[in-house]
């Protein structure tokens, strides 16, 4: 059971094998031979593991079948080896055969298919067999030495898996087959351990596949899967070994032998949640992992995204600044980091850090650092040191290299040719020396990280500047309504002289001040809304009578000519009821300041709309000077005007979504008329929800 459970797990993984050869090979212009004569070997020793798992498990089949299976195996990877020889060597195709080692491995293996069909007479003397086996195990290690031999020293690193692989595979066939010989048996150990020895090379043969480029494969191996099939190898392999330990230590000690090996085992387990746990091995298994299988030290694509998803990460509580320094420290497996932001005067100031408590009191980078930073504007190996000598500035910046405890590199953060900042990185998990492909990486990583930060600042500074902006324009809005208030106890004060001695117009004046005072309140604190959540006040419904005797009322009394027309009650609009007063007050207030003598206001429902009007007999206007001057901000026939207040009511009025007309004729005065769309009071919705 145990060799027909190995040469299951065999034929299946050499199944999967050549399926993944198969789906990722192309043929190049030279006919693709390596690629057909490695998917032909996988192929083959597919099929021998599992006619050998067949017969165990189903059916005796006739010996010739898995022996000749076993035969073609062979040859199928000593053909391989020959035919990458022949690349390696630039040896003519027509002459392939004319290789003394592909002539004797064409012979053996005619010969022990030949003993497999029919046993011949020789195997009186000596099994067939066995020879032929041996015989094709030599062959195989000659051919790995010969190609170890011919290749060049630069391209060793290119088949050095291929020749591990299959030596072991050759090595292991010379082994179980010499013994045979010598002893005159076959281990059945030894036969159920040949699958699993099979398997063992796999791995390795993909490596083969991926780097070896006229094998023509577009084979792609996950660092995190060789990982963590490392780790699960290994981790067996330690437990295997406690195992026995514990073992021993139990045969040793038969009073406490039980209580011994129970705590040595979870003693051990406990030792190996650690290691798995523990980020300097992972670190450094990656890197032995990267520079043994792989071409390039990173998976960039893998790294990329990693790198794009933390610093990107809005979701996260840390800030941009942080997750800058976090994104590039899990790139180079640094524990810790801390960034610098260039500011006023060319001073570095620290921004964040990430895990870094020795950088809490680096307030900034030396200014020595600094400049060596814009000279050379590459990345600065601070283990190294850097040549300082005959510089004033050298033990000030030793003394703070000291303190910032272990300190690696100083990475500049670029935007185009502007150094927008640094980062400095902690000594990664896995001490290694920096190399071209550590430096090309840190420089895209660089300019990655200074663009991800002049964008920030240029939102904040964009934010700033509108925030200004609405403050700004908040404060002509405000001066403008102060300027009407001022204009209305003006003219308060040029009645004073001749009403001043009666009751009704003293308390009409206080009453005019006080709302005059209120009404100030009420635009500063708006003027503080308005700065910090932006220009657009809530709207709620508001009764447009009541809005129109809060403006008109205090006016009555010092001008006779100022009057209603048609008022109508329970007309409701949907405005902020402070800014609507405000335009309708400008309104009136241009009115008295062009008027003869009379001016009516009317407020009233019509047609669905809710409509204001202010008519004044004033000079009126041209229908050029309503087109191209009136809503002109900045634009005022008044000397002491803003020239923004026909300009600020139409953008109140169209905010809420009303219409401002202007109708006007030279002589004859001017009609103003808003026209705003109905609301709902909750007066309304009562007596609409009553049956």
């Amino acid at each position: 059971m145990i060799g027909a459970a190995t040469h299951g797990v065999a034929a299946l993984t050499y199944l999967i094998l050549t399926a993944l050869l198969a789906g990722t090979w192309r043929r190049n212009r030279r006919g693709g031979a390596h690629g057909v004569a490695l998917i032909a070997a996988a192929l083959l020793t597919a099929a021998w593991a599992g006619a050998e798992a067949f017969a165990r498990i189903v059916a005796p089949l006739p010996p010739a079948v898995p022996e000749a299976l076993l035969v073609l195996r062979s040859a199928g990877w000593l053909l391989f080896l020959l035919v990458v020889l022949r690349e390696v060597t630039h040896g003519p195709a027509a002459g392939f055969w004319r290789n003394p080692l592909a002539a004797i491995a064409g012979a053996v293996t005619a010969v022990a298919l030949a003993d497999a069909a029919v046993p011949l007479p020789v195997n009186r003397f000596a099994d067939i067999s066995l020879v032929a086996g041996l015989a094709l195990a030599v062959l195989g290690l000659l051919l790995v030495e010969n190609l170890f031999l011919f290749t060049r020293d630069s391209a060793r690193w290119t088949f050095k898996h291929l020749l591990i692989g299959l030596g072991g595979l050759f090595a292991f066939d010379l082994f179980l087959h010499s013994g045979a010989l010598l002893l005159g048996r076959t281990d059945p150990l030894a036969l159920a351990a040949r699958p699993l020895v099979q398997v063992l090379a796999v791995p390795f043969l993909l490596v083969s596949a991926a780097r070896i480029r006229t094998l023509s494969f577009d084979v792609t191996i996950s660092r995190e899967t060789v990982l963590h099939t490392t780790a699960l190898v290994g981790s067996g392999v330690y437990l295997l070994g406690v195992a026995a330990i514990g073992y021993l230590l139990r045969e040793t000690s038969m009073t406490l032998g039980p209580l011994v090996q129970m705590l040595f085992f979870m003693g051990a387990v406990m030792v190996l949640a650690v290691l798995l746990l523990s980020g300097e091995l992972r670190a450094r298994a990656r890197m032995a992992i990267a520079r043994n299988f792989f071409t390039f030290t990173y998976d960039y694509r893998r790294e990329w995204l990693r790198f794009i998803r933390t610093l990107s990460d809005s979701a996260s509580k840390t800030g941009l600044h942080e997750r800058a320094v976090r994104a590039m420290a899990d790139v180079f497996e640094c524990s810790s980091g801390a960034l610098f932001l260039r500011g006023r005067g060319d001073i570095y100031a620290m921004a964040a850090r990430y895990n870094w408590s020795g950088g809490a009191g680096m307030l900034a980078l030396p200014n020595a650092l600094a400049e060596r930073l814009g000279e050379r504007r590459v990345v600065l190996n601070l283990r190294d040191g850097l040549d300082l000598s005959g510089d004033p500035a050298e033990q000030a910046v030793l003394g703070w290299l000291r303190r910032l405890n272990a300190p690696w590199l100083l990475v500049p953060l670029r935007l185009r040719d502007e150094i927008v900042g640094a980062i400095v990185l902690s000594e990664p998990r896995a001490p290694r020396d920096l190399t071209w492909e550590d430096e090309d990486l840190l420089e895209i990583l660089g300019v990655q990280v200074g663009s991800y930060i002049a964008e920030e600042q240029a939102s904040r500074a964009l934010f700033e500047a509108q925030r200004f902006e609405r403050l700004g324009q908040s404060f002509s809005f405000v001066a403008h309504d102060l300027k009407n208030m001022v204009s209305q106890l003006s003219l308060i004060l040029q009645h004073a002289g001749k009403h001043g001695d009666k009751p009704e117009f003293q308390r009409d004046t206080l009453e005019t001040i006080g709302d005059s005072v209120e009404r100030m309140r009420a635009l500063l604190g708006r003027l503080r809304e308005r700065a910090e959540t932006g220009p657009e006040p809530v709207a709620g419904a508001a009764d447009l009578r009541a809005m129109l005797l809060d403006v008109v009322e205090p006016r009555r009394h010092a001008l006779p000519g100022l009057a209603f027309g048609r008022l109508d009650e329970g007309v409701a609009i949907a405005v902020d009821r402070l800014g609507f007063t405000a335009a309708i007050e400008n309104l009136v207030q241009n009115a008295i300041d062009a008027t003869r003598g009379r001016i009516r206001v009317s407020g009233f429902a019509e047609g669905g709309h809710a409509v204001v009007e202010v008519w004044d007999d004033g000079p009126g206007m041209t229908d050029a000077f309503i087109r191209d001057h009136l809503f002109r901000p900045f634009a005022s026939t008044k000397s002491t005007g803003y020239g923004i207040g026909m300009y600020q009511t139409r953008d109140l009025i169209e905010r809420w979504g009303g219409h401002l007309e202007i109708e006007s004729e030279v002589g004859a005065g001017t009609t103003a008329r808003v026209l705003m769309p109905l609301a709902v009071t909750d007066s309304q919705m009562e007596r609409q929800a009553i049956p």
